[in-house]
């Protein structure tokens, strides 16, 4: 026959109508303090509530800031609001006045929406327009912003860092761009972290560093066996291990 298991519930409702005179003696001495514990609750209760439509509403603004600021930005630069490629205007002065507008006002939404998703997304934005600006330094900046408000396992944090990489290999210092990578590869959440890794230690080999890249591919190669590595990767790697003697 099958043990019967505990009803904790029940023992206690049990307790309760046992002591039930004691309960009804002490309820009556102390009517004001069970009453001030009650409304205690209610407050709390109410405050808790608040605090997740709060947050709830403060997800919506962001999104519906950064999808309009997006949608104005497409129509400026003359692209379908909804999607697609965005065309170089014409006119290059208008470009220009375009990208240093919508930098500004993606940033201000960025800083507007600290801790969203949206608004990290807008610092992403904005350091995009940065980089096409040639303003390196505010992009830097931006991407940093994107990382921090993201928090340590989102995606977009893991797309800063890629950003921070192209930077950093822009201006020669590849050792930094190769410790971007691989810090965008350490991010759980991130579903192209394979890349990543290609990408640290394609720069790691660059950097005059062959020990590091080959330690970098070797995780690759370790966690995550089926990924295609592009060719130009793969085939320095193997030039690298025999280099060092490495070879099978």
């Amino acid at each position: 026959m099958a043990r019967k298991e505990r009803n904790p519930a029940a023992e206690t409702l049990r307790e309760m109508e046992a002591s039930g005179d004691r309960i009804a003696e002490w309820a009556s001495e102390n009517a004001v303090v069970i009453l001030g514990v009650i409304a205690g609750i209610l407050v709390l209760a109410a405050g808790v509530g608040l605090w997740v439509q709060h947050g709830a509403d403060r997800r919506d603004a962001a999104a519906d800031a950064l999808a309009i600021a997006t949608s104005d930005y497409r129509q400026a630069m003359g692209a379908d609001p909804a999607g697609g490629p965005i065309p170089e205007p014409a006119n290059p002065d208008l470009g220009r006045r375009t990208r240093v507008e919508f930098a500004e006002r993606f940033a201000r939404i960025g800083r507007e929406h600290g801790g969203t998703a949206a608004g990290s997304l807008a610092w992403l934005e904005a350091g995009t327009l940065l980089a096409r600006l040639e303003r390196p330094e505010e992009a830097r900046e931006s991407f940093e912003a994107a990382r921090e408000s993201a928090g340590p396992r989102s995606p977009i944090t893991a797309l800063a860092w890629m950003r921070l990489a192209d930077l950093a290999e822009a201006r020669g210092d590849l050792a930094a761009a190769a410790e971007a990578y691989e810090a965008a590869a350490n991010v759980p959440d991130y579903p192209l972290q394979a890349n990543a890794l290609a990408e640290a230690a394609r720069t790691w080999a660059a950097a005059g560093e062959p020990e590091k890249a080959l330690a970098v591919f070797q995780r690759l190669e370790s966690e995550f066996p089926d990924e295609r590595v592009p060719p130009h990767i793969a085939s320095r790697m193997n030039e690298l291990r025999l280099e060092l003697g490495e070879a099978d």
